[in-house]
């Protein structure tokens, strides 16, 4: 049995329970190993304390300035074999290395999301088109005191936390090709390739109707996704307006975490199409699934991801996904064989895509048949024993 520390911003709370690093903390304890959760602490919120949250012990960590010394401490106490680090501009990262090498533990660091790092992007909501030719990465404490008296104090301390963490780990982990390029790039390294999941997990019934049921039309499109323009939410809005031009009328069920949808309304009203339109903000999980268990198709039109889970959530939903030409998406999707691709930000392409569907039932047929096969090689289950390989590998 292995003690291995998981520490990230994100899990270990309702709306965060498909994220990889909690769906591996719990296959990790079912596999029998001693696992300890350590996310950010959150603020005013009784329902989340530590101690344990769905059978992993989790505690939740203050940081100010990029030291928790809450995490520091308990990680001493836990003497874990691994410390297992996720996402680039996590605050916790930095002191559960230092704590691990305390304590003599091997380091691992996963990298999701490289491109959201605003000192290798100039915007990370528009990250593809951003990349600085030559950034700047504070990887070593010489690389500090080098720079100190160039940058400001706060730049420079935050781009250490970021990056020594990154650049010191015993062994990277990318989630998939196209960043394990870019750490090789940026931080002259070789990465572990392990590509996320989400579980296989079955449909849910007529008899779970969310509360918003009565809201909602009969047939719909499905988009999930922040408003940014990453996402390419745009895009769907813009295809929906297409379409009605051309006298065909699609529902949309838009659904995002931000509590403020003011400017997608906008941006629907100005293209005419407000009233086609169901937005959604702040759903559980369970809505989620009944909604993806309802939909016609799911619609993933981002211009850039760091793995894209409505595919997979699409997928194992038996839904038929229309994505975009990017590169993670493009070692995992086929055009016409698991999903419908279309150039990122070309509405037109999508509003097509949209019509091959209606006109062509045996081709959705076939994109749900094959969105099992794939999602079934993207499994929690493999994700999970590669890990399990990787710890064997390292002790």
């Amino acid at each position: 049995m292995y003690k291995i520390a998981i520490i990230t911003p994100y899990g270990a709370e309702e709306r965060l329970d498909h994220y990889a690093e909690f769906i591996l903390a719990k296959g990790l304890v079912a596999h029998g190993e001693h696992v300890q959760f350590y996310t950010y602490a959150i603020q005013n919120n009784p329902d989340y304390r530590n101690g344990l949250y769905q059978g992993v012990n989790v505690r939740r960590c203050w940081q100010k300035a990029g030291i928790a010394p809450g995490l520091f401490f308990s990680i001493l106490r836990f003497r874990p074999d691994f410390v297992c680090y996720f996402h680039p501009r996590s605050f916790l990262s930095f002191t559960a290395y230092v704590a691990g090498r305390c304590v003599g533990a091997k380091i691992i660091s996963e990298i999701v999301g490289i491109l959201h790092d605003p000192f290798i992007v100039g915007d990370p909501d528009n990250p593809l088109e951003t990349i600085k030719a030559h950034p700047l990465l504070i990887r070593t404490w010489r690389d500090f005191f080098t720079e100190f008296f160039l940058l400001r104090w706060s730049l420079l301390w935050t781009n250490l936390l970021m990056h020594l963490p990154i650049a010191k780990a015993d062994v990277i982990v990318a989630i998939n090709r196209d960043e394990a390029n870019y750490i090789h790039t940026w931080y002259g390294r070789s990465s572990t390739l392990i590509y996320w999941s989400i579980p296989q997990s079955e449909k849910h019934g007529e008899n779970d109707q969310p509360s918003f049921y009565h809201d909602l039309p009969n047939e719909y499109l499905l988009f999930l996704g922040q408003i940014k323009k990453r996402k390419g939410w745009d895009t769907v809005i813009e295809a929906l307006a297409l379409l009605k031009d051309q006298g065909i009328i699609k529902k949309l069920v838009f659904v995002s975490p931000s509590k403020d949808l003011t400017l997608a309304r906008e941006y629907a009203k100005k293209y005419g199409v407000e009233n086609h339109i169901v937005f959604l903000s702040s759903i559980t999980n369970q809505e989620k699934k009944w909604l993806y268990d309802h939909a016609q198709s799911v619609l993933a039109p981002s211009r850039y991801e760091g793995f894209g889970l409505p595919v997979f959530e699409g997928f194992v939903a038996g839904k038929p996904v229309l994505a975009t030409k990017i590169p993670v998406y493009e070692e995992f999707l086929v055009h016409g064989k698991n999903a419908l691709l279309s150039e990122s930000g070309n509405a037109r392409a999508l509003a097509d895509s949209i019509i091959s569907l209606d006109k062509d039932p045996v081709l959705g047929a076939t994109l749900v048949a094959e969105g099992y096969r794939t999602a079934a090689e993207f499994s929690d289950t493999i994700m999970i024993s590669k890990f399990v390989q990787l710890f064997a590998s390292m002790k």
